[in-house]
């Protein structure tokens, strides 16, 4: 005579709720109450599954710095017609991107000359005309960080 075991299926116990204290990094299990493991604020949990999100390679690196001006334009007033010349030296590492701004949105100017070398930036108007009164801004931006400049543009009148 054989014997087969007849498979029944039994409930099986159910763990006991997880209580969490997020300011004493503690879990509690069963009224004992244990350290929690440590997560970093750069992991998160999707669908169960922890992934790094990528650090940024150049944040904690310490030659790189957020851009910097040394020398920062000012206000002008020019006459219609005159030259009218916004110039600034730009420290930063890596090299910050460069970035005009006419009254808080990008120039669209076809007129005006902008320079942009190792670590001077220049925004250049040959001949100002009445659209060109306005506040300029020049935007630095790089992986670490970003600065701003603006000065306002104003009509002289003789």
């Amino acid at each position: 005579m054989s014997y087969s075991p007849v498979s029944q299926s039994q409930p099986q116990p159910q763990p006991p709720p997880r209580r969490y204290n997020s300011n004493l990094n503690v879990d509690c299990v069963d009224g004992v109450y244990r350290q929690a493991q440590q997560v970093s604020p750069l992991t998160k949990q999707v669908n169960h599954l922890a992934y790094e999100i990528p650090k940024n390679k150049y944040a904690n690196n310490p030659w790189n710095y957020a851009p910097e001006f040394l020398k920062v334009f000012g206000d002008l007033r020019v006459p219609l017609g005159g030259k009218a010349v916004f110039d600034c030296c730009l420290l930063g590492s890596p090299r910050p991107r460069v970035c005009w701004l006419f009254n808080e949105d990008k120039m669209r100017f076809s007129d005006v000359i902008v320079e942009d070398t190792a670590d001077v930036c220049r925004l250049t108007i040959p001949y100002v005309q009445m659209h060109h009164f306005g506040t300029f801004t020049v935007l630095a931006e790089n992986e670490v960080g970003r600065a701003t400049a603006e000065a306002q543009l104003m009509p002289l009148y003789e």
